[in-house]
């Protein structure tokens, strides 16, 4: 029989690509999410089960692993909440998850953490033992969901691990309710294909980019390595561009494209004071996984994806 798991958010961004790694490696994966977008069962096929819930209740299934995605990157003014509630609305799935996982008697459990984590760091590489500084509530969930795996696996001996990832780009980005802005790579596309110039802001500015098929290998890898070591894993390509080179790549991908430069940060959004970037050297020790996409070809994969799409609509 193929091992079952359990993915939730499984219908949003990384859920999705989570779903479609598990499912090439030969996992029967039990979706789970407040909603899917119509055709995405269709498009699984038969070794996805998708369960509509939004984690109040989860599914009486039997399964050997969890992989937590659900996530809300809404800010408390984004979904008109106070800062407490917006906390409580990623902590409190969390908790229930795990609690579930515990009684169903599952092997492993992994959660999604964020560089978001750290509000400012120097130049060059960052270990999972680096201190954090989190601002935000986003940031804090991260934070806490950190520590409680450690505490669950040093303290109770809990089979847990969660993963801390650098800014992910990849097919299939959309704005949902939970995660409304799109990354910075999503924003550029959408510009370059809707109007042919891409505005960019700031462009100097450095971020480490991670394709997001990548995490969901990096994930399965996770799940088939019989013994972790540690409890927290940084899952993070270590390519590091400006925004000017992110605009110049898809640039290159989508021919007819004109970058507007502004030297000044773009209106609402403050300057990005994260400097370094996520070494997954403790990754590749444990697991053996170093195989990440280069950025060119990951911007070259989406561009074939949505040139497709646009065939077939």
């Amino acid at each position: 029989m193929k091992p079952q798991v359990l993915v939730t958010g499984a219908g949003g961004f990384l859920g999705r690509h989570l779903t479609q790694a598990l499912l090439e490696a030969g996992w029967f994966v039990h979706a789970l999410d407040a909603a899917f977008d119509t055709g995405l069962a269709q498009r699984w096929g038969g070794a996805v089960a998708c369960h509509v819930s939004d984690l109040h209740t989860l599914p009486d299934v039997k399964v050997d692993a969890v992989v937590h995605a659900a996530a809300i990157t809404a800010s408390p003014e984004d979904r008109g909440e106070t800062p407490e509630a917006n906390l409580r609305a990623n902590l409190d799935p969390l908790l229930r998850v795990l609690e579930w996982a515990q009684a169903q008697g599952t092997r492993r459990v992994i959660g999604i953490s964020s560089s978001g984590v750290f509000r400012a760091t120097p130049p060059g590489p960052l270990d999972e033992t680096a201190p954090l500084t989190p601002l935000g509530s986003y940031a804090v969930a991260k934070q806490l969901t950190e520590s409680w795996f450690e505490t669950l696996r040093t303290v109770y001996q809990r089979n847990v691990a969660v993963i801390r990832l650098s800014s992910i780009y990849g097919p299939g980005e959309i704005a949902r309710a939970t995660r409304p802005r799109l990354s910075l790579v999503g924003r550029y596309l959408q510009q370059a294909l809707a109007g042919g110039i891409i505005q960019v802001y700031n462009p100097e500015e450095r971020r480490d980019w991670t394709f997001a098929p990548d995490v969901g290998v990096a994930v399965v890898r996770l799940l088939q390595t019989e013994a972790l070591h540690h409890a927290l894993y940084n899952v993070a390509s270590g390519q590091v561009l400006t925004s000017r080179q992110v605009a110049e790549t898809i640039h290159a991908a989508v021919p007819g494209t004109h970058i507007v430069i502004h030297e000044e940060p773009e209106s609402g959004l403050p300057p990005l004071t994260r400097h370094g970037h996520l070494s997954s050297e403790r990754l590749r020790a444990d697991t053996g996984f170093a195989d990440w996409t280069p950025f060119e070809r990951g911007i070259q994969l989406i561009t074939e994806t949505l040139r497709t799409q646009e065939q077939l609509s």
